[in-house]
């Protein structure tokens, strides 16, 4: 079999050609690419029985634009096969796309078949040497009523059974809450605003007056699973007049100067940023102030922070009034049930089918779309035995932040260690040997270690990270805990679950645990 590539040509660069493809194909949409048309046209110049076989992205199989086109194929073709490869770089290494290959068959006069089959290949499984193979042998019979109109779900039926079962036995997140998810702050330029620890000693020295403007802010990488990982980083937040009262908000011409007497340091931090400032599109009234925010009071009230790009679930309780740049969002809430639902292996499993997927197979949990996640009204029990647990870990958390920046200080005053590996930034997952090869590695045949350097890695070890990973260990096993309470609050039987972690998608929280 061939496996046509039609082009790809956004939408945009079709506007003096959509009213003819309107005309001419019942696959139109406004917002669709140009290879949807190559799609009803390769179906037209079948004869009945032949093939048709493109490799284009998966978008089309749930986007808006795509509906005209699954209601084609349900009408007007026979699919035999859906392979869905993710973003799986290894298929196309310059193009930043989700490739995917379906195999439709013209209808004939016989009987309609009654499934298709579905290979969904994650890009740490491919292996595209033997891709026959592995979609002979891993694949499943999927049922043509799934490849209808509507999105298509490329699920064993049992998976979308249980899918339905975890949007029943949930309330949307914003319902359970009260509120729906915010964003952190768009400052349309980091540069001015954001500080470190040594730049905000001297502007709070030299005008102690601006104490309370300069607030501690947490990025993406910041949210660990559980809690904030705090680093020494801090915003100046000048919210716009709009939405605050300042000495100069109705001062007119005259109104930078207020600026610059009022808050002299910021004054001049901000005034070198001057240009750039003005030609913002998001600012306040005045150029030095940030966007008008609505929700500027609720930065300081308890929440739980994640990443708007999500490479794994964390969600991080944060009690002390972070703010929270454009890479973070929150929800007005300090719930640990909640929490624990967030970050359950349970709800990775459905938002990996229900959030937009991004490069590298990042989840994209916009507040528009998180907010309507199910979560389970848990029983008193349940909530009883849930709070105590992830209280818990995340004192574990927070006591294993401390350690790893410890030891981290530790090996680059010690042992020359300026830039830590991933390994050593996280020390609780090596064994004494690992943890001495790794220090050894990074110092290099240049710097060998002493036989005294050799010694204090072990007792160091022994003393510091040896208690780090028995807490590990008893976070891992409350983890499992959680997992099992959040399972029963969803209601999953045994059977469910098993299908659960049997059909799990990658980077799971924690491995299933051994029978």
């Amino acid at each position: 079999m061939v496996v046509g590539n039609p082009p790809y040509v956004r939408q945009e660069w079709l506007s003096d050609y959509k009213a003819y493809l309107e005309s001419a194909y019942q696959a139109y949409h406004g917002m669709a690419d140009l290879y949807v048309y190559f799609y009803e046209l390769g179906l037209r110049v079948l004869k009945p029985g032949g093939l048709l076989s493109f490799i284009v992205t998966n978008k089309w199989m749930k986007s808006g634009y795509g509906e005209p086109l699954r209601r084609l194929f349900a009408e007007t073709a026979w699919i035999e096969s859906v392979v869905d490869f993710g973003h799986a770089k290894q298929i196309f290494e310059d193009a930043d796309v989700f490739p995917s290959i379906v195999v439709a068959r013209k209808p004939t006069e016989a009987t309609k078949p009654k499934t298709a089959r579905l290979c969904s290949i994650p890009r740490e499984q491919l292996r595209i040497d033997d891709l026959s193979r592995q979609i002979e042998t891993e694949g499943v019979e999927l049922s043509l009523e799934q490849l209808g109109a509507d999105i298509w779900q490329l699920e064993p039926g049992g998976v979308t059974e249980l899918i339905a079962k975890i949007r029943a036995a949930g309330v949307p997140l914003s319902e359970f809450v009260g509120s729906k998810p915010l964003t952190g702050i768009k400052t349309a330029f980091n540069e001015a605003y954001l500080i470190d620890g040594v730049r905000r000693e001297e502007l709070v020295a030299a005008d102690p007056a601006c104490d309370e403007i300069i607030r501690p802010y947490a990025r993406g990488a910041d949210i660990g699973r559980w809690s904030l990982d705090r680093a020494n980083y801090w915003m100046i937040t000048i919210p716009s007049s709009g939405d605050y009262s300042w000495p100069w908000s109705d001062s007119g011409s005259n109104a930078e100067n207020v600026f610059s007497q009022t808050f002299p340091s910021l004054f001049a931090q901000l005034k070198q940023y001057e240009s750039a400032l003005r030609n913002r599109s998001d600012q306040g009234r005045f150029w030095w102030e940030l966007r008008s925010c609505a929700y500027w009071a609720r930065f300081k009230e308890p929440k739980l922070y994640y990443q708007l790009i999500q490479y794994h679930p964390c969600y991080a309780l944060d009690v002390s009034g972070m703010y929270g740049n454009n890479k973070t969002a929150f929800i007005l809430s300090a719930d640990l049930y909640l929490l624990a639902v967030l970050n359950s292996p349970l709800l990775w499993w459905h938002n990996w089918r229900y959030l937009p997927h991004m490069k590298d197979e990042a989840l994209a949990p916009n507040p528009t779309v998180l907010e309507s996640v199910p979560i389970a009204q848990p029983s008193d029990r349940i909530r009883e035995r849930v709070v105590p647990k992830t209280r818990r870990i995340i004192e574990i958390t927070e006591t294993q932040q401390a350690i790893r920046r410890t030891i981290l200080d530790w090996l680059r005053v010690e042992h020359a260690i300026e830039k830590p590996s991933l390994k050593l930034q996280s020390p609780t997952e090596l064994d004494s040997d690992a943890f001495v090869a790794e220090v050894k590695r990074i110092r290099g045949k240049k710097n060998p270690l002493s036989a005294a350097g050799l010694k204090s890695l072990r007792d160091e070890y022994v003393r510091t990270i040896e208690p780090a990973r028995a807490l590990a260990a008893e976070a891992l096993e409350l983890e499992r805990q959680l997992s099992d309470l959040v399972n029963e609050a969803y209601g999953l039987t045994p059977d469910e679950v098993a299908l659960l972690w049997e059909t799990a998608p990658p980077r799971m929280p924690f491995a299933q645990r051994k029978s």
